[in-house]
């Protein structure tokens, strides 16, 4: 874990901000906010840390519930039987960034972690994300306001990862704060949500989709950085998707 200090930090949030408050992004409006000292990962979680969580059975759901019924089965899952191993697209487990996780997973993982530690694990929020990823910077880049070459993985990033798999965490310089690949990999799920709007067309707070933020290996060089939001259902598992930690 990093320690993130406190600091000012200018992006798009609800209007009136504060921890909790949610809104549309559409509604989303540039302001200054004040963000206190927390701690994230120094990198997304591994499928070592993932599978860890598994083994000890704090990340399963029942056989009639998980996506990987259908997927391949290669180490390791076993052929006569459910499997609660996400599935690695054949790229390699290990130190890559654990994928195919919903924000859903995401919140089974930090819930065992908090047991096993006896501290309390979370998703960072959205612009606790934004903040960190900036690294002090006030640039699209934590090193500036290009993206230039071999400084992060994307479809057009320069690495030999290029659109093809996920690289192994760590494998890209850190940004100033101590924080390995904010940028591409894979994108972060983060605990802040966009609500069900009501008939009257007011945002309510009951949660529908979750923000994830960054890009990823399968992204264009124009659609990373740290600025680059995307939401989707809290069921939702794909390959370029993981998450990092906060406390």
């Amino acid at each position: 874990m990093v320690d993130i200090p406190a600091g000012e930090w200018q992006t798009d949030a609800c209007p009136g901000w504060k921890e909790g408050r949610v809104c549309d992004p559409e509604k989303y409006l540039r302001q200054t906010l004040q963000i206190a000292p927390f701690q994230l990962s120094a990198t997304a979680v591994t499928f070592t840390q993932w599978d860890a969580c598994v083994e000890d059975g704090g990340c399963q759901e029942p056989d009639t519930g998980w996506a990987y019924q259908t997927r391949p089965n290669q180490p390791p899952c076993q052929a006569d039987g459910p499997c609660n191993y996400p599935y690695d697209e054949g790229w390699g487990r290990g130190d890559r960034p654990v994928i195919h996780v919903s924000w859903k997973d995401a919140q089974r993982y930090v819930d065992w972690l908090s047991q096993k530690t006896g501290q309390r694990y979370r998703l960072p929020t959205s612009e606790e994300w934004e903040y960190a990823a900036a690294g002090g910077s006030a640039t699209r880049f934590a090193w500036g306001a290009k993206l230039g070459k071999s400084r992060a993985n994307c479809d057009g990033c320069g690495s030999r990862w290029d659109g093809k798999k996920t690289a192994p965490v760590a494998s890209f310089a850190p940004n100033h704060f101590g924080l390995y690949d904010m940028v591409g990999n894979v994108s972060e799920w983060v605990s802040t949500c966009v609500p069900i709007r009501s008939k009257r067309g007011e945002d309510n707070q009951t949660c529908m989709a979750y923000l994830y933020r960054g890009g990823a290996w399968s992204y264009d060089v124009k659609s990373v950085g740290i600025d680059t939001y995307n939401w989707i259902y809290p069921d939702f598992r794909a390959n370029y998707i993981g998450f990092r930690v906060a406390r």
